[in-house]
């Protein structure tokens, strides 16, 4: 009875440890290591060096350099919704700057959904480049499970706007949906072959995180090389990234988590606002295309909102989205517990905001506290 015991317990084991190495459980086995997700996820993970320039471009002080009074309630909103970082910038200087909780301007945030803006760039420079046609390219011309019957009239446009039509659902929590396998599987590949067909896309507006891992797998079939290369020198060197920043890899270290995990410092996170300030310039250099950052920063109202009786969508573009605050239309990087990059075009300024604030109901897409951090920011604005 013993060695039966034994033997039956060894078989266990192997049996467990074979299941938890095979791409249906892996993330589960990755979930007991790296543990719950968090802005922190670049200590646990695996990730890829995104290096910062060689010759870093300092943002210069504004002669008003924290000097303006803040409110007492827009203060104690930042505080009270765990910000670790809060820039402003107006004219390329900067106006105002703060840090909580033991972060400084060196210390690295996790982007979350912000990163899908920059995956957006990269489409943008292949189709300047000519690496990709168009954005009415079929996306099985790059990814082949789009080849399938029904997901092979998917376009890249389609992507981008997250009009897909699959199956993904992004509020699905469950250990074995799509979202699990995404952040915790060990092959991206995996997770996008799970996507099916389930509504003609171009038509409806559906947040899928699915479609920002698919473009990244368009992005390193268009480049031959993987993101964290392309972004340091396609953005961090050419616009003089102080910091160097990382990039969170799936179990297998094989792609990037396109949909979320650029891992930088506020200030470096400020240069991706200043290019869409810029129209895509930096530096007297066309970086991404200015009819393409246009485009990307203008709502597909084209798409209906089914959330909203099939309004017209005018909060999203390509992987930006887009506010409307006293009479400003703001173009703007958006991550999961408010990290943010917007770009105010009539200030000419870009508001970053990192921290760990727990999602709430949102108001027309949007969390409630965003109107807060840019009330808190025209207030220090000339």
């Amino acid at each position: 009875m013993i060695k039966k015991f034994f033997y039956g317990f060894i078989v266990l084991v192997v049996l467990m440890i074979g299941l938890a190495y095979t791409p249906m459980f892996a993330h589960l086995r990755n979930f007991a290591q790296w543990g719950e997700h968090s802005i922190h996820d670049y200590k646990t993970h695996p990730t890829r060096l995104v290096k910062a320039a060689s010759e870093p471009q300092f943002w210069p002080l504004d002669s008003s350099y924290n000097k303006a009074i803040m409110p007492d309630s827009l203060l104690l909103a930042m505080d009270s919704n765990d910000t670790h970082a809060f820039l402003v910038i107006q004219d390329g200087k900067i106006v105002y700057e703060k840090y909580f909780d033991g972060y400084n301007s060196k210390t690295l945030s996790g982007s979350f959904s912000a990163a899908k803006s920059i995956i957006s760039l990269l489409i943008g420079i292949a189709l300047q480049e000519g690496k990709i046609k168009s954005l009415e390219e079929p996306v099985g011309n790059y990814v082949p499970h789009f080849k399938e019957a029904n997901l092979d009239k998917v376009r890249i446009v389609d992507l981008l706007t997250m009009s897909s039509g699959t199956n993904y659902q992004e509020f699905d929590k469950s250990y074995f949906s799509m979202n699990a396998y995404g952040y915790y599987g060990d092959n991206e590949e995996y997770m996008v072959n799970k996507m099916v067909f389930k509504e003609p896309s171009g038509t409806y507006w559906d947040y899928r995180s699915g479609d920002t891992q698919v473009l990244g797998l368009v992005v390193e079939k268009a480049f031959g090389d993987n993101i964290s290369n392309l972004v340091s020198e396609r953005f961090l060197q050419p616009m003089g990234a102080e910091v160097d920043a990382l990039w969170l890899l799936d179990g297998e270290q094989k792609h990037e988590k396109a949909f979320c995990c650029f891992n930088g410092v506020a200030r470096d996170y400020a240069r991706f606002g200043q290019l869409i300030l810029n129209k895509g310039a930096w530096g007297g250099k066309q970086i991404v295309d200015s009819n393409y950052i246009f485009k990307a920063t203008s709502p597909a109202s084209y798409l209906k909102d089914r959330t909203e009786s099939d309004k017209p969508v005018d909060y999203y573009g390509y992987q930006y989205w887009i506010i409307q605050h006293k009479g400003m239309t703001i173009p703007f990087q958006n991550g999961l517990f408010g990290q943010y990059v917007f770009a105010i075009k009539e200030k000419n300024a870009v508001v970053v905001r990192l921290g760990e604030t727990k999602p709430v109901k949102p108001i027309h897409h949007h969390q409630p506290e965003i109107y807060s951090y840019l009330d808190a920011a025209l207030s220090v604005l000339k």
